[in-house]
């Protein structure tokens, strides 16, 4: 969706997805009123700019969980908690969300369908029930909520430019999948102890891993599936899926995922058709980084991924 820009501050509240609250201006305002989102189904997306310092009484809504993210250089505190570039808070369906600026501030936002956090809760992240269904502040360190708000941002830049790439099913799902992985694997990580651990598992042979991880990352590759539910896949550790691709073809499974990645889209560019960009192609296999993906594919190949596609056009 275009960048929206608002008047005032009642217009700009209401444009805000996910979480029913009002807004009050505690001081002059400074600023314009912004707002770009992004739905990707699983998953919306905002990047808000307030144009003055603001109180805010909310409820997010029944059927979504939500994610905030306060950007660099912002005053703010929400939950009654200082806000920084190190943390998000966490909040379930139905959850108060209450906070307060200093001053004009920036943020991410992320309304979350329920039935796919509860699903990749359980399921990926073992995270008990209870974890994800109450207010958590986490704090996890800046270069893990950098990461969150890097795919954020460039996602929405991509939208901007064309906002017909989102409409594609695997686009969308690979987005969700992955902010959704990324969140609630930053809570697994402030918080080991809400991990429900698995007892027992049985031991899978190596084959039969290698098997399970190559229909997955073919998958994954084709947006039928999210990597990060590569273990989950496979039926095993880390540790042991490491091993076996390490035994099996030298490197971790991720290197071999983003090495397939990369000639999956190879075959892509040399058969593109005449609406095909770089861009519309590396969305299409959920890459968001554009400029670290070409100085990869130049390593790997030789040549930039523009010089590939200009080679295909007759």
């Amino acid at each position: 969706m275009p960048l929206q820009r608002f008047n005032d501050f009642e217009a700009y509240t209401d444009a805000l997805a996910g979480v029913d609250g009002v807004m009050r201006l505690i001081g002059p305002g400074r600023g314009e009123w912004t707002l770009e989102l992004l739905d990707a189904g699983d998953v919306v997306a905002m990047l808000g700019s307030d144009g003055a310092p603001v109180l805010f009484n909310g409820l997010n809504e029944h059927h979504r969980y939500l994610a905030y993210v306060s950007l660099p250089g912002s005053d703010a505190a929400m939950q009654g908690q200082e806000t920084s570039d190190e943390q998000f808070i966490w909040y379930p369906p139905g959850g108060e969300v209450h906070g307060y600026s200093r001053r004009p501030s920036r943020f991410i936002a992320l309304s979350m369908d329920v039935v796919a956090v509860v699903q990749r809760a359980r399921e990926v992240a073992g995270l008990f029930d209870d974890h994800i269904a109450r207010i958590t502040p986490v704090n996890i360190g800046r270069e893990e909520v950098t990461a969150i708000i890097t795919l954020v941002t460039r996602a929405l830049v991509i939208d901007r430019d064309d906002p017909t790439l989102f409409q594609a099913p695997s686009v969308r799902k690979a987005f969700s999948g992955q902010l959704i992985h990324a969140l609630l694997r930053c809570m697994v990580l402030a918080n080991p102890e809400a991990v429900q651990r698995a007892r027992g598992r049985p031991t899978v042979p190596r084959n039969e891993i290698i098997r399970r991880s190559l229909d997955h990352i073919h998958k994954s590759i084709r947006g039928e599936a999210v990597i990060g539910d590569l273990i989950l896949s496979a039926g095993t550790s880390q540790r042991s899926l490491n091993r076996a691709f390490d035994e099996v073809f030298g490197m971790g499974p991720h290197q071999y995922y983003m090495l397939e990645r990369m000639h999956v889209i190879r075959k892509a560019l040399r058969e593109a058709g005449p609406g095909d960009t770089v861009t519309s192609i590396c969305t299409r296999f959920g890459v968001w980084d554009q400029g670290r993906f070409a100085g990869m594919y130049h390593r790997t190949f030789g040549l930039h991924p523009s010089v590939e596609l200009a080679a295909s056009r007759p």
